[in-house]
């Protein structure tokens, strides 16, 4: 069986959609479980509405404690031996969980994701995100923070992903990347073709908030962790939950160098190059030089476009020297 995971905080606006899609989906074993994460407006309403109306879905109601720790109380009170994601502001496609369900159990992986098509808070259609289907490609993607299946369209085996601990309560953001990279270390991981997941471009999207810096900053904790997991096991894994007060020098630490070297400035510059040139391909070649007015930025920016993650191996390096030099 299936367990539906969704999380919401003042998500009235568009809980319905997601609801009813998860309720219209071809694949019917599944239980609907929803997190009302202390939200002040309709949604906790919303919920008990649909969980009148059908009996698999249930709902647990707390305290706002943010995303990450929502749903690892998701995962622990699940009864399927998959969960599934979704968002409360995307829709899941008729066929998603019955063709993700089969693929995984086909091909004995641990997590698979599928297409998606970016709408807007309209639902009108804005472009696709075509993402990588074999194990190898992905893997690659995922180390380079290159284009992958988002947060809203994965199915994972559960059982695996209690084994690694969950969600990691010191990503407060990014927590599904790093959770991709730590299940394909021990598992494969695949792509379905199906366009499974709608997901919605908006101001007020978690991603978005920020410039997306902050998301930035915690997926390449994400990776320089992996990088020291896999390069240098003899050193401790500073996102390791054992010890808080060694994540918060890391995410200083990771947030300061990205600084120094102008990473953080380029980010910046990224944003909102997509936003201004956003499904125009021959404007965004115009405007280069207007967004990326130095050449450390354009050097930056073919690295970026070519390679993906251009800084976390020399962050991962120089935090090892760190701690070396520490101890």
């Amino acid at each position: 069986m299936i367990t539906v995971l969704l999380s919401v905080f003042n998500g009235e606006k568009w809980l319905d959609k997601s609801i009813n899609s998860i309720l219209n989906q071809t694949y019917r074993n599944f239980e609907f479980l929803i997190i009302n994460d202390g939200s002040k407006d309709n949604s906790l309403e919303i919920i008990k509405k649909y969980a009148l109306i059908d009996k698999r879905i249930k709902f647990l109601s707390h305290k706002n404690i943010g995303l990450t720790k929502s749903l690892n109380k998701g995962i622990e009170n699940s009864k399927g031996e998959w969960i599934a994601r979704i968002d409360a502001d995307d829709i899941a496609c008729p066929n998603r969980l019955e063709l993700q369900i089969k693929y995984a159990t086909k091909y004995n992986l641990g997590l698979v994701g599928c297409q998606s098509n970016i709408i807007d808070e309209n639902d009108n259609f804005k472009r696709k995100i075509i993402v990588p289907s074999d194990y190898k490609t992905i893997c690659h993607h995922l180390k380079n923070q290159k284009k992958i299946f988002s947060h809203s369209s994965v199915l994972f085996d559960k059982n695996l992903v209690l084994k690694l601990g969950g969600y990691r309560v010191a990503m407060h953001k990014a927590q599904d990347y790093d959770l991709w990279l730590r299940i394909s270390e021990v598992s494969k991981v695949g792509t379905i073709s199906y366009i499974g997941t709608l997901i919605r471009d908006h101001k007020k999207r978690l991603s978005n908030k920020d410039r997306g810096l902050d998301q930035r900053i915690f997926a390449h904790c994400a990776n320089v962790s992996r990088i020291i997991r896999t390069k240098f096991p003899e050193i401790k894994d500073p996102l390791d939950e054992n010890c808080k007060i060694e994540i918060a020098k890391f995410k200083n630490f990771v947030e300061i160098y990205l600084l120094k070297t102008g990473t953080i400035d380029f980010y910046q510059k990224l944003y909102y190059f997509k936003e201004k040139t956003d499904n125009y391909s021959f404007k965004k070649i115009l405007l280069i030089p207007l967004f990326f007015n130095k050449l450390s930025l354009i050097i930056k920016l073919i690295l970026w476009i070519i390679n993906g993650d251009f800084i976390s191996k020399k962050l991962a390096y120089a935090w090892v020297k760190n701690i070396k030099n520490y101890n």
